[in-house]
């Protein structure tokens, strides 16, 4: 994926960085439900066995995000992302 002069993401790979960051937001919104999970009223095993599956699909998730994404794209939003704990000089 290549970037313009201020950082904008050229048109013609858009659209797979868009869908790839779709999946992206799918993927950590799972994986952050997953604790609710426990809440539902079924049997502690079903439950268990709902978590891990929703834990694999959610790295599914992100897997198939970085690939929709590339290795640039996902390097642009993890820099987005972490870059409000760097500290500021």
């Amino acid at each position: 994926m290549e970037t313009g002069n201020c950082g904008v993401v050229i048109k013609e790979k858009n659209t797979k960085f868009i869908v790839g960051l779709i999946f992206l937001i799918i993927s950590f919104t799972l994986y952050f439900c997953i604790p609710l999970i426990f809440f539902l009223p079924y049997d502690i095993k079903l439950l268990g066995s709902i978590a891990f599956g929703a834990y694999i699909v959610s790295w599914g998730l992100t897997g198939v995000a970085i690939i929709f994404m590339g290795k640039e794209g996902y390097n642009l939003v993890k820099n987005k992302v972490f870059s409000i704990f760097k500290r500021k000089k």
